[in-house]
């Protein structure tokens, strides 16, 4: 780099003065030589923690990445964020979206109040991904993300299993389908330590939006946790990140509305998470782009689904791997992915892909012969979600792809389970578990324990379930989430009763209740919400935090550039 690229591109290159000398001093105090002081300050972000199986490996990816800063004439300094495993924090799970925020402003923080010239993100699981490209756009340095790879699938009785694996075996104990030693042999063999769950769920799911918007370099979604490649990808990050800044190359340039619609259109490709449709807006949002989750419906109806990964299919993200990855999906779809959108290696998704082919057509099949002719995700509206709900299309049961049954309504997650293994809930019926949205749950509250003892009982295919809440990225049935507006800020949801008749149609886009308006007026004239404002963080975040259509981002967070 120019001595004159230095003075107009570094950020940590402060003029002669108190400032200058006094942070000077320190860092030569920390055994830092002058001419490395000279060099431009790269940020490696680091989402380790002994406490998170999807990043407990990134310890010493974050030493390949320095490795590669070095080598390029940078000067690294690792940092760690806060971070949280869904899996393990379900006691905790009111502070799961809102730890993506804060994560957010954790980074910007680190970046601005040091100065840093570039960064480098290292994350693999749900919330942090989106939290650091959020925070990559709104920053607006020099900056890639380098996402931790998959888990290895386990192994029992003849075939792989996963996590999602897990939570059904609860109601196969309650039913007597199997005892407690095969469930704690199950639980035993499902998981193991070092990136992402090997199913599609929401870190899986976001890690390819990663490279699909351009934000990771090609390959990396879908590299092993403990492959060699990874480390390989992680020292080319270190090294490409110090090239960005001498191009004067930034994430704003790279998110871009068509970038967007590559990352959905993807998602709807590879039969990704809906917990995607709050994270694209919001990431979009930072990066100053105003986008609406009806892009989500469009999409899904003009891109067929062509892999089918657990819980949409048999496959694996290994079986992703071998069958040619991310790039062979892009090549798969086509024109209907902008070739010209730019990414972290300076080059177009087009010339990325260039040379990529499916190596498995069992895994991803071609556009000709797709699993579906539509994708992953669609939004439902009716006079039970006026602004929208979400579902996974892909993971519904054929015969419940529409339905008409009576509510059986609970307002916590716990009751509905408890009404589950009482006897409650009954075939036919449409389980509604409101009050668990942005402002209410709050973050919306997951109801992923309940839809994973639905799907391992024999109620599976015979129950739909309704909710202002979210559930996992792996969650399977007929799971309509996401209901906006939420109960608790006076939606329809809020007025319904056991009994009521709810009526869905997937095919059709439609979600209502055989209520009119006038009778849904009534019933909440004299309602109030329920909705407690917390202390701390969470009642900073209730109070500040918007809706489905930006991705749920809070109010006055994004940074003009």
């Amino acid at each position: 780099m120019t001595d004159e690229a230095k003075s107009k591109r570094l950020r940590s290159k402060l003029d002669f003065g108190v400032t200058w000398a006094e942070s000077t001093s320190l860092l030569r105090g920390l055994g830092y030589s002058k001419s490395e002081l000279e060099r431009p300050r790269v940020c490696i972000m680091n989402s380790w923690s002994e406490m998170h199986p999807g990043h407990i490996h990134l310890r010493e990816i974050a030493q390949c990445v320095k490795n590669g800063v070095r080598e390029a004439g940078g000067l690294p300094f690792e940092f760690n964020t806060i971070t949280f495993c869904d899996g393990i924090a379900l006691a905790g799970a009111e502070y799961l979206l809102p730890g993506r925020d804060l994560i957010t402003n954790e980074a910007q923080f680190i970046l601005d109040a040091h100065r840093f010239d570039a960064v480098v993100f290292l994350a693999t699981c749900d919330k942090i991904v989106p939290a650091f490209l959020m925070a990559a756009g709104r920053v607006n340095i020099p900056a890639l993300l380098v996402t931790g790879g998959y888990m290895q699938p386990g192994y029992y009785k003849g075939k792989d299993i996963t996590f999602v694996d897990v939570g059904k075996t609860i109601s196969h104990f309650n039913e007597k389908k199997i005892d407690r030693n095969e469930v704690e042999q199950i639980i035993d063999h499902a998981c193991s330590p070092g990136g992402a769950c090997p199913l599609m769920g929401t870190a899986n799911t976001m890690c390819l939006i990663s490279e699909a918007m351009g934000m990771s370099l090609p390959g990396n979604a879908t590299a092993s946790a403990y492959g060699a490649p990874l480390r390989e990808l992680a020292a080319q990050a270190g090294r490409r990140v110090v090239e960005m800044l001498a191009e004067g190359l930034t994430p704003r340039q790279i998110i871009t509305r068509p970038s967007v619609e590559n990352a959905i259109r993807a998602t709807m490709a590879f039969g990704g998470s809906t917990n995607s449709l709050i994270h694209v807006p919001a990431i979009a949002a930072e990066a100053g782009i105003e986008e609406s989750v009806s892009l989500f419906d469009k999409s899904s109806k003009e891109t067929p689904l062509l892999v089918g990964i657990t819980p949409n299919g048999p496959h694996t993200m290994r079986d992703l791997e071998r069958a040619g990855g991310l790039s062979a999906i892009l090549k798969t779809l086509g024109d209907k992915i902008h070739q010209e959108c730019l990414t972290v290696n300076g080059k177009t998704i087009g010339e990325n892909i260039a040379d990529a082919r499916v190596l498995d057509p069992e895994v991803i099949h071609s556009a000709d012969h797709p699993i579906t002719h539509e994708g992953a995700i669609c939004i439902v509206y009716g006079n039970l979600a006026r602004e929208g709900a979400a579902v996974k299309q892909s993971a519904v049961p054929a015969k419940l792809m529409a339905h008409r049954g009576p509510a059986r309504v609970f307002d916590t997650t716990a009751d509905a389970i408890q009404g589950l293994r009482d006897g409650k809930v009954r075939a036919g019926d449409v389980v509604v578990i409101r009050y668990q949205g942005a402002k209410a749950g709050p973050g919306i509250a997951t109801t992923f324990s309940f839809t994973s003892e639905l799907a391992g009982s024999n109620l599976a295919d015979s129950v739909a379930l309704v909710t202002d809440g979210r559930f996992s990225g792996a969650t399977e049935g007929a799971c309509i989430g996401y209901v906006s507006p939420e109960a608790a800020m006076g939606g329809a949801l809020a007025a319904v009763q056991d009994g009521d008749i709810i009526e869905y149609d997937i095919p059709k886009r439609t979600l209502n209740i055989g209520l009119s308006d006038a009778e849904i007026h009534e019933r909440l004239r004299n309602w109030r919400s329920p909705i407690q404002y917390r202390t701390g963080y969470l009642g900073i975040y209730q109070a500040l935090v918007q809706t489905l259509s930006n991705g749920y981002i809070l109010k006055g967070g994004q940074k003009e550039t």
